[in-house]
């Protein structure tokens, strides 16, 4: 399966996941989160939006848990974590934001 199966997977299941980010100038290492929604963004990059509740993080000025933003490209080594359960929407989430015109998939 792939990194956008498995994500979608994720989010119609509503399960966290955990992953790594490999883009340049990035923390290196484990992040976990839970998926909200899939979409094609205005630079036509595939991206998702993570509620992030822990692991590495680049930005240390923002406490977790937090919103992130990720281009799905650089997504690696992702896994659905099933032995948690389900999370519950995060405050914040818009599923009908404009933003998320292109969605791929949306909790």
């Amino acid at each position: 399966m792939d990194t956008i199966e498995i994500l979608k997977t994720a989010i119609e299941q509503r399960k966290p996941i955990s992953f790594q980010y490999n883009a340049a100038d990035r923390a290196v290492g484990i992040r976990f989160g839970n998926p909200h929604a899939i979409f094609i963004a205005s630079t036509d990059n595939v991206n998702i939006h993570i509620w992030k509740t822990g692991g590495v993080s680049s930005d240390l000025t923002k406490p977790l848990p937090a919103w992130r933003e990720y281009k799905i490209k650089h997504i690696i080594g992702i896994k659905i974590i099933e032995d948690q359960g389900t999370f519950e929407l995060a405050d914040g989430y818009k599923p009908n934001s404009p933003m998320y015109k292109r969605a791929i998939a949306r909790a």
